[in-house]
């Protein structure tokens, strides 16, 4: 770590700022309580100021040296006592050989200067305690952001390995059942099975390529739901039908990615996994002031209740927006006797960045 006084322009100016106060401070009690001569006044407080000024500056090796927070308190102040003793000795005994001889024909001056060494020395040891003290409130406020610096980094990306983790969780059973199929239609139909494996592939390659921490267009997200679904179809046959409305000044509007195929998910283990009956999403994706309302609503037989989870779940949904937008308001769910609606109320980004 670098001399916080040399280190930047202004913590130079404030230092000689400093200085200059405390020179003028020495200047005043020499003239008005000491009756010494405005010349001999300015002369011995630019000198001897000057002087501690120099030794404040190596100071701060010596407390660099000193750590506050890897020596004991007695090896400190033993340390510092045996430091400023030898700081002062050597800065009142150069200060007033230094006055003596820019100064050698005013016999009273140097008379007082003799006089003055205890007062000199209790000044000393002011100026020692102040600018130790200074520099150690330095250190602390340069490691206390430095702390704060490390711990917002460790949990940014602890905050970026649980939306990877959540985003990335493919539903097992999912792959599971596609390669089943695909296996079922390479003998049957081996053109769908093409296009199946086609899909399957774009899908997982969406998947990857996001960033734990990015927003994409909510076409694109529509888009790969699409293919999600039309996957999901050749497993279902007719049973699965869906709809989606996304209307055309919302297609550019950015979400956090991977944020809808797991409701699409939901909405069908719900729907249409869990019965033979045919089955319905519906989306409807619009614009309502500084707000993207995503609505999702499914067919569901509610006597028949799915024991197993095939999905990552609005659950994760939930922790993602509590992630990104760092409110728990964005989603909600309502059921009728034969429809369960899921609503997302995304908030507007103003730029195209990242969330």
């Amino acid at each position: 770590m670098d001399n916080p006084i040399l280190k930047k322009q202004y913590g130079i100016l404030l230092y000689a700022a400093w200085w200059i106060l405390v020179s003028g401070i020495h200047f005043a009690v020499l003239h008005y309580f000491h009756k010494q001569e405005i010349a001999v006044s300015v002369i011995d407080s630019l000198t001897s100021n000057i002087l501690f000024a120099i030794l404040s500056i190596g100071l701060w090796f010596w407390v660099r040296y000193s750590d506050i927070e890897q020596k004991r308190i007695w090896v400190l102040i033993i340390n510092h006592a045996g430091t400023a003793a030898l700081s002062i000795f050597a800065w009142v005994s150069l200060s007033q050989l230094l006055l003596a001889y820019i100064q050698p024909s005013k016999p009273n001056y140097l008379l007082f200067l003799s006089d003055s060494t205890p007062w000199r020395a209790i000044t000393g040891t002011f100026l020692y305690i102040t600018t130790i003290l200074f520099y150690y409130l330095t250190i602390y406020i340069s490691n206390f952001r430095d702390k704060l610096s490390k711990e917002a980094e460790l949990k940014e990306l602890a905050r970026d390995a649980e939306l990877n983790w959540l985003k990335l969780q493919i539903n097992p059973h999912f792959l599971f059942n596609s390669l089943n199929s695909i296996s079922s239609l390479t003998l049957s139909d081996p053109d769908k099975a093409q296009d199946m494996i086609i899909r399957l592939s774009e899908l997982l390659r969406y998947s990857l390529k996001q960033a734990p921490q990015s927003a994409v267009p909510v076409i694109q997200e529509i888009e790969n739901c699409t293919r999600y679904l039309d996957i999901e179809r050749v497993r279902f046959g007719s049973r699965l039908t869906y709809s989606i409305n996304l209307s055309k000044d919302a297609e550019e509007v950015k979400i956090p990615s991977m944020l809808l195929q797991p409701v699409f998910e939901n909405a069908i283990k719900h729907g249409i996994a869990s019965t033979i009956e045919p089955g319905h999403i519906d989306a409807n994706i619009q614009k309502q002031g500084g707000i993207l309302s995503i609505s999702i609503t499914n067919t569901y037989n509610p006597e028949i209740i799915s024991s197993k989870s095939t999905g990552v779940g609005l659950t994760n949904i939930r922790r993602r927006l509590m992630l990104f937008f760092e409110r728990n308001d964005l989603l909600s769910v309502t059921k009728t006797e034969k429809s369960f609606t899921t609503t997302l109320r995304i908030p507007i980004l103003k730029s195209d960045a990242n969330i």
